[in-house]
């Protein structure tokens, strides 16, 4: 009699050395690929049904998330903003301040020239005009520490001129704007 297991497993062994490298490769990407479809398609495939139906139910029923939206967030928003500028009132501190960068950063300003402008009922503007002499080092650290420590402040303008190219000295025109608020009487 003759034992079938043994034949099955012995046909089993000997197709299996048969395959070589291309057929055992072949048979590795067939198993990676039903883990593959097993650990990660369908998983995805429930999220994807379940979206699907969310999506249907937002379909029929628009009013389900819709945003509310407060009507005075506007006003607050704008109320804040002017909260954080300084009043009319510091904007000689401020200039103070911008002068102080400049001696901090070895420049030298022989004059300052500054003018105010109204922006609207709560808003002003004073451009503030300097013409500076200093190393460009020194000219980008005061522009930096002005920009860093002023958040008021913006650079508008500036322009350098050098008379000799082998000095280090640049004559530059700084322009400044620093944004303040009106005070509420």
């Amino acid at each position: 009699m003759v034992n079938t297991r043994f034949f099955s497993r012995e046909l089993l062994q000997y197709k299996l050395r048969q395959l070589g490298w291309q057929g055992w490769l072949g048979l590795s990407l067939l198993l990676v690929s039903l883990l593959l479809m097993v650990m990660v398609v369908r998983p995805q495939a429930s999220k994807i049904e379940t979206l699907t139906s969310h999506i249907l139910e937002l379909k029929t029923n628009p009013n389900i998330n819709k945003l509310k939206v407060k009507t005075d967030t506007q006003f607050d928003i704008e109320q804040k903003f002017y909260a954080l500028l300084p009043q009319k009132n510091e904007a000689n501190n401020k200039i103070t301040e911008i002068l102080h960068a400049a001696t901090s950063a070895g420049i030298v300003t022989n004059k300052v020239e500054y003018s105010s402008q109204s922006l609207s009922a709560t808003l002003i503007k004073y451009q503030i005009s300097l013409p500076v002499q200093g190393s460009y080092v020194q000219i980008r650290q005061f522009i930096n520490a002005v920009l860093n420590n002023l958040p008021t402040v913006a650079l508008n303008d500036i322009s350098m001129k050098r008379e000799n190219i082998g000095s280090d000295l640049i004559e530059a025109n700084i322009k400044f704007t620093i944004y303040l608020r009106k005070r509420h009487e």
